[in-house]
């Protein structure tokens, strides 16, 4: 249930030959708040999802959901092709022209990041590039720690484009291809559910073409990660990283180069664990996402 003091409401907005749709979550100061939560879902998600996170922050901030790339109401405008990579500095920028226009200025309000899985490497990647601009971020089930193969193929190679477009146009085909990899074991449980998901209605395939190629710049640098977290995560500005310990998608050793590569003296960055597998939004996994940021030192 919603309290009845809090509201939540769809919102649309252009930017720089971009639209950007979402929801807003806030309550009776939502024009005085001094904390927005900037959220990113994940793949195939809705932007209204995230907000099932909220009671991981202070119950006068302001969240702002914003749907990724092909999902509700976000999209490049006309004449911009439907594939065209939105730049991280347009998102910023866009994000921040938002809050101008609906809350007070942009200088007296703390900034913070919420990602999951696909969401939170647009959230990674905004903090690397502009870490000066933000107060606290949370990345949950993070994907951008490792880039996985089939997305280096469908979206950086001419090769995998055009494949793509063939399953798209031989769907039958391409199930069956799929369920004889998994006959012969040739493949994983897992990735052959992966591949069905990601492969059987037009609408995801139409949206792994488009979503993925309109974020393929929101992969965060692994070097500049580690520069932007140690010289800008303290004591009192914090990122945290927080993995499902029985998640096959994401797991938690991907995390397992970035903690090498950090300063031993490095404060205020975590890495956590908490029992849920990739799915992190059920109300007993938030509360225990919760507790263990509280108890985090």
């Amino acid at each position: 249930m919603i309290p009845p003091e809090i509201s939540e409401q769809p919102i649309e907005w252009e930017y720089r030959g971009w639209r950007f749709g979402g929801w807003l979550r806030g309550g009776e100061t939502i024009k005085s708040t001094q904390e927005v939560v900037v959220a990113f879902h994940g793949f195939d998600r809705s932007a209204r999802e995230m907000f099932n996170f909220s009671p991981l922050f202070e119950d006068d901030s302001v969240m702002l959901s914003i749907s990724l790339l092909h999902h509700d109401k976000s999209t490049p405008l006309p004449p911009l092709p439907l594939d065209e990579a939105l730049e991280p500095s347009i998102l910023i920028d866009g994000i921040e022209n938002f809050i101008s226009m609906n809350f007070s200025t942009i200088k007296k309000v703390n900034l913070v990041l919420l990602g999951y899985s696909m969401g939170s490497r647009v959230a990674l990647t905004l903090f690397e590039k502009f870490p000066y601009k933000l107060s606290k971020i949370i990345v949950l089930a993070p994907d951008g720690l490792k880039m996985g193969g089939l997305y280096r193929f469908v979206v950086n190679t001419r090769l995998g484009k055009y494949c793509w477009r063939l399953i798209d146009k031989k769907p039958k085909t391409n199930r069956w291809f799929i369920n004889a990899m998994r006959s012969m074991r040739l493949i994983s449980k897992h990735k052959h559910q992966f591949g069905r998901y990601h492969t059987d209605s037009v609408q995801i395939r139409r949206r792994v073409a488009f979503g993925w190629a309109g974020h393929k710049l929101f992969w965060p640098d692994k070097e500049g990660l580690v520069k932007a977290i140690n010289e800008n995560i303290t004591h009192e500005k914090k990122i945290y990283f927080i993995f499902g310990r029985r998640d096959k998608i994401i797991p938690y050793t991907w995390s397992k180069s970035l903690r090498d590569a950090l300063s031993k003296s490095t404060t205020g960055v975590h890495f956590l664990k908490v029992s849920s597998g990739h799915v992190m939004r059920h109300a007993s996994i938030v509360q225990e996402i919760k507790r263990a940021i509280k108890d985090a030192k």
